[in-house]
């Protein structure tokens, strides 16, 4: 599949009543926040689907579209964030760690507690969309061939058998991957999700970090105006100063 549209994909990770003046790893997200930009959203007709649909183009009528993914499955994902997808019924795939399930994210700075089986089952249960996100969270690129694999095949498994469905979408651990670690999500997955380095695939779909943005950094980047900018010949200090105002 050559020459995939880009679809506005937001990533997120742990959301939060209030945004902490300390967030070493800029990871949390307000509610209000959150409801700021599906309200922004909302208001100019963006269409929420879910992750799956960014592998195939714009159907006529469908308009523009973006998806919703959370990393690492934190506890609030349950009970802070579904309440928000549930008020404006919106579609969103949540990232688990394997092996971690019931523990804690001890790949932060600060440490928080993660999704149990139990909360995931509810979760999956109201809707959401389960995919992996790796056994242990570690940077794939750094890993022998055999564990990369572990990684990311024996992830799908475990989560399958604890859902009793299909789990078909990979997020790379700190949006790492080399092409190793691509050719693993392939076999194993449908689709998988990054960041934004290395070229947009059905296996390496760029996201957007939404995590902080304000409603006007959201509007430049799901309009798709910084990943033009980005292939803009201009100096480096240029450049720079444009990725700060994006």
């Amino acid at each position: 599949m050559s020459g995939l549209a880009w679809m506005p994909i937001l990533m997120y990770h742990r959301i939060v009543e209030h945004e902490p003046s300390h967030d070493p790893d800029r990871i949390c997200t307000s509610v209000a926040r959150l409801e700021s930009h599906f309200a922004w959203l909302a208001a100019r007709s963006y269409l929420c689907v879910p992750i799956d649909l960014a592998l195939r183009p714009a159907q006529p009528g469908e308009g523009r579209r973006f998806a919703i993914t959370f990393d690492d499955a934190y506890e609030e994902t349950l009970r802070l964030a579904l309440p928000v997808l549930q008020a404006h019924a919106l579609p969103a795939t949540v990232f688990v760690v394997s092996g971690l399930v019931g523990g804690r994210s001890v790949w932060n700075h600060e440490p928080s507690q993660l999704l149990s089986y139990r909360e995931l089952l509810d979760l999956h249960s109201a809707g959401l969309f389960i995919g992996s996100h790796s056994q242990s969270h570690r940077r794939l690129s750094t890993l022998a061939l055999s564990e990369i694999r572990q990684e990311v095949a024996d992830s799908r498994h475990e989560l399958e058998q604890l859902l009793g469905t299909a789990v078909r979408f990979f997020a790379y651990p700190y949006n790492d991957l080399d092409e190793r670690v691509l050719a693993a999500a392939r076999s194993a997955y449908s689709g998988a999700v990054g960041g934004r380095a290395g070229k947009h695939s059905p296996h390496n779909l760029h996201r957007i970090d939404a995590a902080r943005m304000t409603t006007r950094q959201l509007a430049l980047h799901v309009s798709g105006i910084h990943r033009w900018v980005r292939k803009q010949p201009m100096p480096g200090p240029l450049r720079r100063l444009s990725a700060r105002l994006a």
